[in-house]
């Protein structure tokens, strides 16, 4: 079943299968709000992707194989495309941390909300649970440092998912 390395995969996909298509998927995966923390969207169908998978096809009614076919394709597509534009969330610049405060952590937060990397309320008050958000999204990103500090690099990330969604 897996494509040879530089080969064009099709569905359905499962284990042993890698490239862009499969780093795709799994960015799909952790937008709708099924994490995978120990490898992210690392482009390779390994068994963490695999029981991600089973977890969505099990939360959405469909039959549960960890395969991604067109059925489960289409529901993470539909799932993703429910979401708002990404000019609606605004992100801003600069670096925040614990402590920071204002207008600029709203912001950030409601941006990870939308992408299900919920920091609770929105309070605009940088503390632990959205220092917690922002870890858990660089998790997602092997290029992104895992310091729970927004900045340039994590601000980037966040506006590739939000564009993802519009």
């Amino acid at each position: 079943m897996p494509a040879a390395s530089g080969g064009s995969l099709s569905l359905p996909l499962g284990e042993g299968d890698q490239g862009s298509l499969v780093r795709e998927i799994q960015h799909k995966l952790i937008r709708a709000g099924i994490a995978l923390p120990r490898y992210g969207a690392d482009g390779i169908y390994g068994a963490e992707t695999e029981m991600a998978v089973m977890k969505f096809q099990r939360r959405h009614g469909l039959r549960v194989d960890g395969l991604v076919g067109p059925q489960t394709l289409g529901k993470l597509n539909e799932m993703l495309t429910i979401s708002s534009p990404a000019n609606e969330f605004p992100l801003p610049s600069g670096i925040l941390r614990d402590g920071s405060e204002g207008n600029g952590v709203r912001q950030l937060q409601r941006a990870l909300k939308q992408i299900n990397f919920d920091a609770g309320a929105i309070d605009g008050i940088y503390g632990p649970k959205t220092e917690d958000a922002v870890r858990r999204f660089q998790e997602t990103y092997a290029e992104l440092k895992n310091d729970g500090i927004y900045g340039p690099n994590t601000r980037k990330y966040i506006l590739m998912e939000l564009e993802e969604q519009s």
